[in-house]
């Protein structure tokens, strides 16, 4: 992450002078891009993996949860809502660790094969999945979306961070990739609630995302059968 250089303070407002960090964002990412962006992600969260020194800093664990408890209210569909809960219920177990909550691919630059995470404001010691499902959720095949992600390389991405993190922490393969499945339709309900609760469900966003979020509940609900 950019090293912070100093700070300044003019009444309520303070201002941070913080080291420049070339690069290229992963808006448009290619696998040597994404591996380098996983290997910043894992270093930092093996570092602090179940943390409970740093559990109370910045974006605490309690907010972090009101905020997605908040999310749920507002799905207005009777499978999701039965999905959620399940997702409510893993983040609450899961191993915590250090996670940078709005880790969308333009958070993240790249240079010379190495990968520097920006833009901290959400963080914390949060739910394992959590910045990678950000990460990972929201890129298509399509070369003019917002986010550009071969669905090759997000099996990439999946299984590069099973094999150099949490297969270490014991965790069996079977078993994450159920917590990630939750976590992933988590994202996927973003712009379903942002429809429902600012009355836009008329808009793009809603609805690209509702069959997706609609697809990964029915799957969820299929596994817990």
């Amino acid at each position: 992450m950019p090293q912070l250089e100093n700070a300044v303070c003019f009444g309520a407002d303070c201002y941070l002078l913080e080291q420049f960090v070339p690069g290229h964002n992963l808006q448009k990412c290619t696998r040597a891009d994404l591996q380098a962006a996983l290997d910043s992600l894992i270093g930092l969260q093996a570092a602090y993996w179940e943390n409970q020194e740093k559990a109370g800093c910045c974006y605490s664990f309690t907010k972090s949860l009101l905020g997605r408890q908040k999310r749920g209210r507002y799905l207005n569909h009777p499978i999701l809502e039965q999905a959620y809960e399940r997702f409510l219920a893993a983040y609450e177990t899961v191993p915590r660790t250090l996670c940078h909550d709005d880790l969308l691919p333009f958070n993240i630059l790249v240079h010379d094969g190495r990968a520097c995470i920006i833009d901290w404001e959400y963080a914390g010691i949060l739910p394992y999945p959590t910045a990678l499902a950000r990460l990972l959720a929201h890129g298509t095949e399509n070369p003019d979306d917002f986010f550009v992600l071969s669905e090759a390389d997000r099996q990439f991405g999946i299984d590069y961070y099973y094999d150099h993190l949490i297969r270490q922490k014991g965790i069996p393969y079977e078993d994450y990739r159920r917590t990630l499945t939750l976590f992933f339709f988590y994202e996927y309900c973003e712009w379903v609630f942002v429809g429902n609760r600012y009355g836009s469900t008329e808009g793009t966003c809603y609805q690209r995302y509702l069959p997706i979020a609609l697809r990964q509940a029915e799957e969820i609900l299929k596994q817990s059968r």
